[in-house]
């Protein structure tokens, strides 16, 4: 999570950014009582991840509906990454890189035990569809001369 809270929006890679959007979007969104499809949706079918979407919408309804405290997204214009939006790339990648057990302990802290798998499961989905598409988020690189991330 550390690696990405309060980071340059533009030092994250593609899957980030996308990520990062997606995420602010879907809130927007529900906050404005539409659903979110109209306004998420776009950026999937860009990077051709259509199928990654009832992914994505699913665990922010896990999300909205069973966390522990209140989710603070960042508005759309923001050009930093906000801590809940950070935890959530971090628990994506997370699914590539950790034992299983020890996504579910954290995500036991997001949303409870009784909810874990219904956070896991379509993180666990769209992680894998991010991966198959190669736009995988990727921790960020920081160089101070320049705020974008340098393997795009």
């Amino acid at each position: 999570m550390y690696d990405f809270v309060d980071r340059p929006v533009t030092s994250l890679n593609r899957g980030g950014r996308l990520l990062i959007g997606a995420m602010r979007h879907w809130v927007r969104a529900v906050q404005a009582g539409r659903c979110p499809c109209g306004d998420v949706g776009p950026a999937f079918g860009k990077w051709n991840l259509m199928a990654g979407f009832p992914h994505f919408h699913d665990m922010m309804v896990a999300l909205n509906q069973n966390a522990l405290e209140k989710q603070r997204f960042g508005p759309v214009g923001c050009e930093r990454v906000s801590e809940h939006e950070a935890l959530i790339i971090a628990m994506i990648r997370a699914l590539r890189s950790q034992p299983a057990d020890q996504v579910a302990h954290t995500a036991a802290l997001v949303v409870g035990e009784a909810q874990v798998s219904q956070l896991l499961v379509p993180m666990t989905a769209l992680a894998r569809t991010l991966a198959d598409a190669n736009i995988f988020p990727a921790a960020p690189i920081f160089d101070p001369d320049c705020t974008r991330f340098s393997n795009d």
